[in-house]
């Protein structure tokens, strides 16, 4: 069994960010979505996440309880930095905030973000495939390719206006479904 202990931080980066990338990636693969299906999306996407944590294969599983001790550790930064404006006082601070703003209330970019789910994904399942094990390597794949066809099949849409019939998942979904299978296969 492959261990996130024998990877390093750095390598450790796109194996816990693909999931999250993904998830964006399939709610914007077919351009913004309207405030109801996103909710939609979302929804699915995170019992995907929750699913997964409980997932057969203890490498996916323990991606997953990662990923949500990573956003704990991360919430519980934010809240002591609120609680203590002296600790942002300094150039990573002052950097972190610069970040922020530039993407805050930026609107999204569907093709990057499609783009840099693929990128991430093919990077964690080449990283996976070098050092770990190949059953974990396409559990973790599976797992990916679960994720984008939950967010894509959340929510039906009238491609051709009112009188047309509903398609549950749209082109530029399956389009980038197709990237990321071709970027997670063995």
């Amino acid at each position: 069994m492959t261990n996130l202990a024998d990877f390093t931080d750095d390598e450790l980066d796109p194996i816990f960010d693909a999931p999250g990338a993904v998830l964006k990636g399939a709610t914007l693969a077919d351009g913004r979505p309207g405030a109801f299906q996103f909710l939609k999306e979302m929804t699915s996407g995170a019992k995907v996440f929750r699913e997964a944590q409980e997932h057969e294969n203890d490498f996916v599983r323990s991606v997953a309880l990662g990923m949500r001790e990573r956003i704990q550790a991360q919430d519980a930064a934010e809240a002591e930095a609120a609680a203590n404006p002296a600790s942002q006082v300094g150039v990573a601070a002052a950097a972190a905030a610069t970040e922020r703003a530039a993407t805050e209330g930026a609107k999204p970019d569907p093709e990057g973000e499609t783009a840099r789910a693929v990128a991430l994904s093919a990077a964690a399942v080449a990283l996976l495939r070098a050092r770990g094990d190949e059953k974990d390597a396409v559990a973790y794949g599976e797992w990916l390719l679960r994720i984008a066809g939950q967010v894509a099949e959340a929510s039906s849409t009238k491609l051709g206006g009112f009188f047309s019939k509903r398609v549950k998942v749209t082109e530029g979904e399956q389009a980038f479904i197709d990237r990321l299978t071709a970027a997670v296969a063995p």
